[in-house]
Protein backbone atom coordinates (compact mmCIF):
# COMPACT_ATOMS: atom_id res chain seq x y z
CA UNK A 1 0.00 0.00 0.00
CA UNK A 2 1.51 3.05 -0.84
CA UNK A 3 0.36 6.89 0.49
CA UNK A 4 -3.56 6.96 0.24
CA UNK A 5 -4.06 4.75 -2.63
CA UNK A 6 -6.50 1.81 -2.06
CA UNK A 7 -6.89 -1.08 -3.65
CA UNK A 8 -7.75 -4.53 -3.61
CA UNK A 9 -4.06 -6.42 -3.24
CA UNK A 10 -3.20 -3.97 -0.87
CA UNK A 11 -6.10 -4.54 1.43
CA UNK A 12 -5.71 -8.51 1.33
CA UNK A 13 -2.36 -8.02 1.79
CA UNK A 14 -3.09 -6.05 5.08
CA UNK A 15 -5.98 -8.35 6.09
CA UNK A 16 -3.24 -11.29 5.96
CA UNK A 17 -0.87 -9.27 8.65
CA UNK A 18 -3.79 -9.15 10.67
CA UNK A 19 -4.54 -12.36 11.00
CA UNK A 20 -0.95 -13.85 11.65
CA UNK A 21 0.17 -16.73 13.54
CA UNK A 22 1.69 -15.18 16.32
CA UNK A 23 -0.18 -11.90 16.71
CA UNK A 24 -4.19 -11.52 15.52
CA UNK A 25 -5.04 -8.02 15.12
CA UNK A 26 -9.15 -8.20 15.37
CA UNK A 27 -10.63 -5.22 13.50
CA UNK A 28 -14.32 -4.49 15.03
CA UNK A 29 -17.01 -1.83 15.18
CA UNK A 30 -18.65 -1.69 18.32
CA UNK A 31 -21.86 -3.20 19.32
CA UNK A 32 -21.47 -5.02 15.67
CA UNK A 33 -23.39 -8.89 16.11
CA UNK A 34 -21.59 -9.67 12.93
CA UNK A 35 -17.95 -8.51 14.75
CA UNK A 36 -19.02 -10.41 17.97
CA UNK A 37 -20.18 -13.32 15.77
CA UNK A 38 -16.67 -13.48 14.48
CA UNK A 39 -14.56 -13.02 17.63
CA UNK A 40 -16.23 -15.83 19.25
CA UNK A 41 -15.48 -17.78 16.10
CA UNK A 42 -11.55 -17.31 16.30
CA UNK A 43 -11.71 -17.44 19.95
CA UNK A 44 -12.97 -20.97 19.46
CA UNK A 45 -10.80 -22.45 16.63
CA UNK A 46 -7.03 -20.43 17.75
CA UNK A 47 -7.45 -20.45 21.42
CA UNK A 48 -5.27 -17.46 22.37
CA UNK A 49 -2.51 -17.48 24.20
CA UNK A 50 -3.85 -13.81 25.50
CA UNK A 51 -6.65 -11.16 24.88
CA UNK A 52 -6.05 -7.72 24.51
CA UNK A 53 -9.19 -5.19 24.44
CA UNK A 54 -9.18 -1.21 23.38
CA UNK A 55 -10.23 0.58 26.29
CA UNK A 56 -8.48 2.59 29.23
CA UNK A 57 -6.06 0.43 31.10
CA UNK A 58 -7.89 1.01 34.82
CA UNK A 59 -10.39 -1.03 33.52
CA UNK A 60 -8.39 -4.55 33.83
CA UNK A 61 -9.59 -4.89 37.10
CA UNK A 62 -13.37 -4.60 36.71
CA UNK A 63 -13.23 -7.55 33.62
CA UNK A 64 -13.75 -10.28 36.26
CA UNK A 65 -16.78 -8.40 37.37
CA UNK A 66 -17.43 -7.43 33.79
CA UNK A 67 -17.56 -11.06 32.66
CA UNK A 68 -19.16 -12.83 35.75
CA UNK A 69 -22.02 -15.22 35.28
CA UNK A 70 -24.37 -13.12 36.92
CA UNK A 71 -23.63 -10.22 34.99
CA UNK A 72 -26.81 -8.85 32.80
CA UNK A 73 -25.97 -7.00 29.11
CA UNK A 74 -26.41 -4.12 28.67
CA UNK A 75 -23.44 -2.53 31.27
CA UNK A 76 -21.39 0.02 31.30
CA UNK A 77 -18.11 1.49 32.99
CA UNK A 78 -18.80 4.48 33.65
CA UNK A 79 -15.26 7.19 34.56
CA UNK A 80 -14.60 10.18 35.59
CA UNK A 81 -11.89 12.54 36.95
CA UNK A 82 -11.04 15.55 38.15
CA UNK A 83 -8.17 17.68 37.29
CA UNK A 84 -6.66 20.82 38.69
CA UNK A 85 -6.53 24.16 37.48
CA UNK A 86 -4.16 25.08 35.41
CA UNK A 87 -4.18 28.73 36.74
CA UNK A 88 -4.86 30.05 40.54
CA UNK A 89 -7.69 31.67 38.64
CA UNK A 90 -8.90 28.97 36.94
CA UNK A 91 -11.68 26.48 37.78
CA UNK A 92 -11.71 22.09 38.20
CA UNK A 93 -11.93 20.01 34.86
CA UNK A 94 -14.72 17.90 35.56
CA UNK A 95 -14.94 15.16 32.92
CA UNK A 96 -16.59 11.87 32.44
CA UNK A 97 -17.15 8.72 30.11
CA UNK A 98 -19.43 5.55 29.25
CA UNK A 99 -17.99 2.55 27.77
CA UNK A 100 -21.28 0.39 27.28
CA UNK A 101 -21.59 -3.19 26.61
CA UNK A 102 -24.43 -5.11 25.44
CA UNK A 103 -24.29 -9.33 24.69
CA UNK A 104 -23.43 -8.76 20.94
CA UNK A 105 -20.29 -6.57 21.73
CA UNK A 106 -17.05 -7.78 20.15
CA UNK A 107 -15.24 -6.27 23.17
CA UNK A 108 -17.63 -8.14 25.78
CA UNK A 109 -17.56 -11.46 23.70
CA UNK A 110 -13.83 -11.39 23.80
CA UNK A 111 -13.75 -11.07 27.82
CA UNK A 112 -16.38 -13.59 28.40
CA UNK A 113 -14.61 -16.26 26.21
CA UNK A 114 -11.54 -15.33 27.84
CA UNK A 115 -12.74 -15.68 31.54
CA UNK A 116 -14.60 -18.95 30.30
CA UNK A 117 -11.20 -20.55 28.95
CA UNK A 118 -9.18 -18.90 31.58
CA UNK A 119 -7.08 -16.71 29.39
CA UNK A 120 -5.54 -13.77 30.46
CA UNK A 121 -7.54 -10.85 29.39
CA UNK A 122 -6.15 -6.94 29.53
CA UNK A 123 -7.43 -3.46 28.56
CA UNK A 124 -3.89 -1.61 26.92
CA UNK A 125 -5.25 2.17 26.05
CA UNK A 126 -4.15 5.01 27.67
CA UNK A 127 -6.36 5.69 30.93
CA UNK A 128 -9.30 8.48 30.49
CA UNK A 129 -7.15 10.28 32.91
CA UNK A 130 -4.73 10.91 29.64
CA UNK A 131 -7.25 10.80 27.08
CA UNK A 132 -9.00 13.53 28.81
CA UNK A 133 -5.58 15.77 28.73
CA UNK A 134 -5.05 15.34 24.92
CA UNK A 135 -8.57 16.15 23.93
CA UNK A 136 -9.93 19.82 23.90
CA UNK A 137 -12.26 20.39 27.27
CA UNK A 138 -15.55 21.94 25.60
CA UNK A 139 -16.92 23.06 28.75
CA UNK A 140 -19.61 20.30 28.69
CA UNK A 141 -20.47 18.57 32.35
CA UNK A 142 -22.60 15.74 29.65
CA UNK A 143 -20.83 12.40 29.87
CA UNK A 144 -19.37 11.66 26.54
CA UNK A 145 -18.77 7.82 24.94
CA UNK A 146 -14.98 6.37 24.73
CA UNK A 147 -16.30 4.42 21.89
CA UNK A 148 -17.09 7.40 19.84
CA UNK A 149 -17.56 6.33 15.79
CA UNK A 150 -17.39 9.68 13.90
CA UNK A 151 -14.61 8.89 12.05
CA UNK A 152 -17.23 6.56 10.09
CA UNK A 153 -20.08 8.72 10.03
CA UNK A 154 -18.84 11.98 8.81
CA UNK A 155 -16.20 9.65 5.97
CA UNK A 156 -16.90 11.50 2.67
CA UNK A 157 -15.88 8.15 0.89
CA UNK A 158 -18.29 5.87 2.92
CA UNK A 159 -20.92 8.49 2.65
CA UNK A 160 -19.93 8.07 -1.24
CA UNK A 161 -20.18 4.57 -0.98
CA UNK A 162 -23.50 4.52 1.06
CA UNK A 163 -24.90 6.51 -1.92
CA UNK A 164 -23.96 4.46 -4.50
CA UNK A 165 -25.60 1.41 -2.70
CA UNK A 166 -28.96 3.15 -1.91
CA UNK A 167 -28.20 2.74 1.41
CA UNK A 168 -29.76 6.52 3.16
CA UNK A 169 -26.88 6.67 5.96
CA UNK A 170 -23.86 4.97 7.69
CA UNK A 171 -25.96 2.24 9.63
CA UNK A 172 -28.01 0.96 6.60
CA UNK A 173 -24.48 0.68 4.71
CA UNK A 174 -23.07 -1.20 7.47
CA UNK A 175 -25.95 -3.36 7.94
CA UNK A 176 -26.00 -3.63 3.88
CA UNK A 177 -22.52 -4.78 3.84
CA UNK A 178 -21.70 -6.65 7.15
CA UNK A 179 -24.16 -7.66 9.17
CA UNK A 180 -26.37 -9.78 6.45
CA UNK A 181 -23.80 -11.60 5.16
CA UNK A 182 -21.42 -12.33 8.30
CA UNK A 183 -22.58 -15.79 9.33
CA UNK A 184 -22.01 -17.19 6.33
CA UNK A 185 -18.82 -15.58 5.53
CA UNK A 186 -15.43 -16.91 6.66
CA UNK A 187 -13.10 -14.74 9.11
CA UNK A 188 -10.94 -13.72 6.48
CA UNK A 189 -13.23 -12.95 3.82
CA UNK A 190 -15.23 -10.50 6.85
CA UNK A 191 -11.92 -8.94 7.55
CA UNK A 192 -10.79 -8.13 4.37
CA UNK A 193 -13.95 -6.55 3.46
CA UNK A 194 -14.09 -4.82 6.82
CA UNK A 195 -9.89 -3.32 5.81
CA UNK A 196 -11.13 -1.58 3.16
CA UNK A 197 -14.12 -0.14 4.61
CA UNK A 198 -11.90 0.98 8.19
CA UNK A 199 -9.37 2.40 5.44
CA UNK A 200 -11.72 4.45 3.75
CA UNK A 201 -12.92 6.17 6.90
CA UNK A 202 -9.74 6.88 7.74
CA UNK A 203 -8.40 8.60 4.44
CA UNK A 204 -10.61 11.57 5.35
CA UNK A 205 -8.47 12.20 8.70
CA UNK A 206 -4.90 13.90 8.44
CA UNK A 207 -2.42 12.89 11.11
CA UNK A 208 -2.72 16.39 12.41
CA UNK A 209 -6.37 16.40 12.88
CA UNK A 210 -5.79 12.48 14.63
CA UNK A 211 -3.26 14.26 16.72
CA UNK A 212 -5.08 16.56 18.12
CA UNK A 213 -8.14 13.93 18.95
CA UNK A 214 -5.41 12.13 20.90
CA UNK A 215 -6.20 9.22 18.21
CA UNK A 216 -2.62 9.26 17.59
CA UNK A 217 -1.45 9.08 21.06
CA UNK A 218 -3.38 5.84 21.73
CA UNK A 219 -2.68 4.02 19.08
CA UNK A 220 1.23 4.35 20.15
CA UNK A 221 0.08 3.22 23.49
CA UNK A 222 -1.87 0.06 22.07
CA UNK A 223 1.06 -0.62 19.53
CA UNK A 224 3.00 -0.83 22.52
CA UNK A 225 1.14 -3.29 24.73
CA UNK A 226 1.09 -5.56 22.06
CA UNK A 227 5.03 -5.98 21.24
CA UNK A 228 4.64 -6.27 25.23
CA UNK A 229 2.53 -9.44 25.01
CA UNK A 230 4.25 -10.64 22.19
CA UNK A 231 7.49 -10.81 24.01
CA UNK A 232 5.86 -12.10 26.58
CA UNK A 233 4.00 -15.25 24.46
CA UNK A 234 5.56 -18.47 25.06
CA UNK A 235 6.33 -20.28 21.49
CA UNK A 236 4.16 -23.11 20.91
CA UNK A 237 1.05 -21.02 22.37
CA UNK A 238 -1.88 -19.77 20.94
CA UNK A 239 -1.36 -16.01 19.61
CA UNK A 240 -1.88 -13.11 21.10
CA UNK A 241 -5.80 -11.40 20.04
CA UNK A 242 -5.79 -7.86 19.86
CA UNK A 243 -9.66 -6.95 20.10
CA UNK A 244 -9.77 -3.47 19.08
CA UNK A 245 -11.76 -0.38 17.07
CA UNK A 246 -11.16 -1.19 12.84
CA UNK A 247 -9.98 2.37 12.88
CA UNK A 248 -7.11 1.52 14.42
CA UNK A 249 -6.21 -1.73 13.50
CA UNK A 250 -5.56 -1.21 10.07
CA UNK A 251 -2.94 0.95 11.12
CA UNK A 252 -0.90 -1.60 13.89
CA UNK A 253 1.06 -3.87 11.65
CA UNK A 254 3.02 -0.86 10.69
CA UNK A 255 3.20 0.69 14.04
CA UNK A 256 4.08 -2.64 15.20
CA UNK A 257 7.26 -2.71 12.87
CA UNK A 258 8.73 0.80 14.99
CA UNK A 259 10.82 -1.20 17.67
CA UNK A 260 10.99 1.48 20.43
CA UNK A 261 10.28 2.28 24.01
CA UNK A 262 6.92 2.52 25.42
CA UNK A 263 5.43 6.08 24.11
CA UNK A 264 5.44 9.10 26.41
CA UNK A 265 2.05 9.55 27.82
CA UNK A 266 0.32 12.32 28.69
CA UNK A 267 0.62 14.44 32.36
CA UNK A 268 -2.19 14.76 34.33
CA UNK A 269 -3.03 16.90 37.03
CA UNK A 270 -5.72 14.57 38.64
CA UNK A 271 -7.46 15.56 42.52
CA UNK A 272 -10.16 12.76 41.49
CA UNK A 273 -10.82 9.70 39.55
CA UNK A 274 -12.47 6.53 39.44
CA UNK A 275 -14.70 3.93 37.76
CA UNK A 276 -17.59 1.79 38.39
CA UNK A 277 -19.34 -1.04 36.52
CA UNK A 278 -23.07 0.20 36.19
CA UNK A 279 -26.59 -1.10 34.98
CA UNK A 280 -27.18 0.30 31.65
CA UNK A 281 -30.11 0.14 29.27
CA UNK A 282 -31.20 -0.01 25.42
CA UNK A 283 -32.60 3.37 25.26
CA UNK A 284 -29.94 5.33 26.37
CA UNK A 285 -27.58 2.45 23.44
CA UNK A 286 -29.64 3.74 21.02
CA UNK A 287 -27.65 5.57 18.21
CA UNK A 288 -31.17 7.87 17.85
CA UNK A 289 -30.92 9.14 21.66
CA UNK A 290 -27.45 10.58 20.57
CA UNK A 291 -24.80 7.73 21.87
CA UNK A 292 -22.05 8.52 18.53
CA UNK A 293 -20.95 5.08 19.06
CA UNK A 294 -24.44 2.94 19.36
CA UNK A 295 -26.17 1.21 17.02
CA UNK A 296 -29.51 1.74 15.63
CA UNK A 297 -32.26 -0.24 17.57
CA UNK A 298 -30.28 -2.27 19.55
CA UNK A 299 -33.18 -4.51 20.67
CA UNK A 300 -33.13 -5.12 16.70
CA UNK A 301 -29.43 -6.71 16.62
CA UNK A 302 -29.98 -8.13 20.31
CA UNK A 303 -33.14 -10.59 18.61
CA UNK A 304 -30.71 -11.54 15.56
CA UNK A 305 -27.91 -12.55 17.98
CA UNK A 306 -29.88 -14.53 20.31
CA UNK A 307 -31.25 -16.05 16.89
CA UNK A 308 -28.08 -17.17 15.60
CA UNK A 309 -27.31 -18.55 18.92
CA UNK A 310 -30.63 -20.78 18.93
CA UNK A 311 -30.33 -21.63 15.51
CA UNK A 312 -26.61 -22.40 15.55
CA UNK A 313 -27.13 -24.53 18.91
CA UNK A 314 -29.57 -26.58 16.92
CA UNK A 315 -27.24 -26.73 13.92
CA UNK A 316 -29.42 -24.69 11.93
CA UNK A 317 -28.19 -21.46 9.73
CA UNK A 318 -28.43 -19.44 7.21
CA UNK A 319 -28.81 -15.68 7.07
CA UNK A 320 -32.24 -15.64 5.19
CA UNK A 321 -34.01 -17.77 7.49
CA UNK A 322 -32.39 -16.18 10.18
CA UNK A 323 -33.80 -12.75 9.59
CA UNK A 324 -36.80 -13.83 8.14
CA UNK A 325 -38.05 -15.27 11.33
CA UNK A 326 -36.92 -11.94 13.24
CA UNK A 327 -38.63 -9.94 10.83
CA UNK A 328 -41.64 -11.67 11.69
CA UNK A 329 -41.46 -11.93 15.31
CA UNK A 330 -41.15 -7.75 15.04
CA UNK A 331 -43.83 -7.42 13.29
CA UNK A 332 -45.91 -9.67 15.23
CA UNK A 333 -44.77 -7.64 18.20
CA UNK A 334 -45.25 -4.21 16.97
CA UNK A 335 -49.17 -5.00 16.07
CA UNK A 336 -49.44 -7.06 19.60
CA UNK A 337 -48.74 -3.82 21.12
CA UNK A 338 -50.74 -0.99 18.35
CA UNK A 339 -53.79 -3.52 19.00
CA UNK A 340 -53.69 -4.34 22.73
CA UNK A 341 -52.21 -0.82 24.32
CA UNK A 342 -53.38 1.50 21.60
CA UNK A 343 -56.39 -0.28 19.87
CA UNK A 344 -54.88 0.37 16.32
CA UNK A 345 -56.98 -1.68 13.99
CA UNK A 346 -54.28 -3.35 12.35
CA UNK A 347 -55.95 -6.46 9.76
CA UNK A 348 -54.24 -9.48 9.62
CA UNK A 349 -53.79 -8.93 5.61
CA UNK A 350 -51.67 -5.48 6.48
CA UNK A 351 -49.25 -7.60 8.96
CA UNK A 352 -49.19 -10.17 6.36
CA UNK A 353 -48.02 -7.47 3.65
CA UNK A 354 -45.72 -5.94 5.27
CA UNK A 355 -43.66 -9.20 6.06
CA UNK A 356 -43.38 -9.88 2.59
CA UNK A 357 -42.62 -6.38 1.59
CA UNK A 358 -39.66 -6.40 4.02
CA UNK A 359 -38.74 -9.80 2.34
CA UNK A 360 -39.36 -8.14 -1.75
CA UNK A 361 -37.31 -4.66 -0.66
CA UNK A 362 -34.60 -6.44 0.56
CA UNK A 363 -34.06 -8.57 -2.58
CA UNK A 364 -34.89 -5.62 -5.01
CA UNK A 365 -31.96 -3.72 -2.62
CA UNK A 366 -29.68 -6.40 -3.74
CA UNK A 367 -29.60 -8.62 0.04
CA UNK A 368 -30.02 -11.26 1.32
CA UNK A 369 -32.23 -10.69 3.99
CA UNK A 370 -34.13 -7.52 5.09
CA UNK A 371 -32.40 -5.09 7.04
CA UNK A 372 -33.39 -2.80 10.04
CA UNK A 373 -34.44 -0.02 7.15
CA UNK A 374 -36.48 -2.47 5.22
CA UNK A 375 -38.65 -3.81 8.08
CA UNK A 376 -39.55 0.20 9.10
CA UNK A 377 -40.08 1.01 5.17
CA UNK A 378 -42.75 -2.30 5.39
CA UNK A 379 -44.68 -0.80 8.16
CA UNK A 380 -44.62 2.84 7.26
CA UNK A 381 -46.63 1.07 3.98
CA UNK A 382 -48.55 -1.10 4.99
CA UNK A 383 -49.26 -0.18 8.42
CA UNK A 384 -50.17 3.58 7.77
CA UNK A 385 -53.01 4.75 6.60
CA UNK A 386 -52.95 8.58 5.42
CA UNK A 387 -49.80 10.73 5.69
CA UNK A 388 -46.08 8.70 7.37
CA UNK A 389 -45.26 11.77 9.59
CA UNK A 390 -49.20 13.01 10.96
CA UNK A 391 -51.42 10.07 10.61
CA UNK A 392 -48.32 7.58 11.40
CA UNK A 393 -46.87 9.08 14.16
CA UNK A 394 -48.40 6.78 17.09
CA UNK A 395 -47.45 3.48 14.29
CA UNK A 396 -43.60 5.04 13.94
CA UNK A 397 -43.25 5.66 17.40
CA UNK A 398 -43.80 2.19 18.74
CA UNK A 399 -42.04 0.58 15.95
CA UNK A 400 -39.06 2.15 17.01
CA UNK A 401 -39.71 1.58 20.80
CA UNK A 402 -39.96 -1.77 19.62
CA UNK A 403 -36.81 -1.88 17.94
CA UNK A 404 -34.90 0.36 20.16
CA UNK A 405 -36.02 -2.23 23.52
CA UNK A 406 -36.02 -1.49 27.10
CA UNK A 407 -33.81 -3.74 28.56
CA UNK A 408 -32.00 -3.02 31.71
CA UNK A 409 -28.89 -4.50 32.56
CA UNK A 410 -27.79 -5.89 35.78
CA UNK A 411 -23.90 -6.01 37.74
CA UNK A 412 -23.26 -8.78 40.07
CA UNK A 413 -23.36 -9.14 43.55
CA UNK A 414 -19.92 -7.48 44.86
CA UNK A 415 -19.75 -5.07 42.50
CA UNK A 416 -18.26 -1.75 44.54
CA UNK A 417 -20.90 0.67 44.51
CA UNK A 418 -20.60 3.35 41.59
CA UNK A 419 -19.20 7.34 42.29
CA UNK A 420 -22.19 8.38 42.39
CA UNK A 421 -23.98 6.09 45.22
CA UNK A 422 -20.75 6.21 47.48
CA UNK A 423 -21.42 10.23 47.02
CA UNK A 424 -24.71 10.57 47.84
CA UNK A 425 -24.00 8.01 51.66
CA UNK A 426 -21.26 10.12 52.48
CA UNK A 427 -23.96 13.27 52.36
CA UNK A 428 -26.26 11.09 53.94
CA UNK A 429 -24.66 10.42 56.79
CA UNK A 430 -22.62 13.88 57.19
CA UNK A 431 -26.97 15.18 57.68
CA UNK A 432 -27.56 12.38 59.95
CA UNK A 433 -30.10 10.82 57.21
CA UNK A 434 -30.75 7.04 58.13
CA UNK A 435 -30.85 5.53 54.68
CA UNK A 436 -30.98 2.21 54.90
CA UNK A 437 -34.55 1.79 56.57
CA UNK A 438 -37.14 0.14 54.20
CA UNK A 439 -40.38 1.98 55.20
CA UNK A 440 -40.79 5.67 54.00
CA UNK A 441 -39.85 8.05 56.05
CA UNK A 442 -40.82 12.26 56.90
CA UNK A 443 -38.38 14.59 57.51
CA UNK A 444 -39.35 17.89 58.78
CA UNK A 445 -37.17 20.60 58.10
CA UNK A 446 -36.70 24.51 59.61
CA UNK A 447 -34.54 25.94 56.36
CA UNK A 448 -34.94 29.50 57.58
CA UNK A 449 -33.26 28.97 61.34
CA UNK A 450 -30.95 25.99 61.06
CA UNK A 451 -27.82 26.36 58.70
CA UNK A 452 -27.74 22.38 58.55
CA UNK A 453 -31.57 21.67 57.47
CA UNK A 454 -30.42 23.94 54.27
CA UNK A 455 -27.74 21.85 53.69
CA UNK A 456 -30.30 18.74 53.54
CA UNK A 457 -33.11 20.35 51.57
CA UNK A 458 -30.82 21.03 48.97
CA UNK A 459 -29.17 17.63 49.32
CA UNK A 460 -33.08 15.94 48.98
CA UNK A 461 -34.18 18.53 46.26
CA UNK A 462 -30.65 17.61 44.00
CA UNK A 463 -32.42 14.06 44.35
CA UNK A 464 -35.29 14.43 43.03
Amino acid sequence: MTGNILNSEAMRALAAQLLGDELVILPVRHHSPACALHVRRLIAQRRPSCVLVEGPRSFTPLIPMLAHADARAPLAIYTYSVQRATDADGEEQRRAAYYPFCDYSPELVALREAQRLAIPARFIDLDFTEQSVLEAFDGSAEAGSLLDERHYQRSGYLQALAQNLGCRDHEELWEHLFETSAPDLTLEAHVGQLVAYCHLARLDSSDAALAAEGCLQREAEMAWHIREALTQRVPGDGPVLAVMGGFHAVVMPALLDQAGPRPARPKVRVTDAASALIRYSFDRLDRLNGYAAGMTSPAWHQRLWEQHQRLEAAGLGGVARLRREVVLTVLLDIAEELRARHAFPLPMPALGAAYEQALRLANLRGRPAPVRDDVMDAIVSCFIKGDADADGMLVRSVARRILSGQALGTVPAGVERPPLVKDFELRARRQRLKIDASEPRKLLLDIYRRPEHRVTSRLLHALS
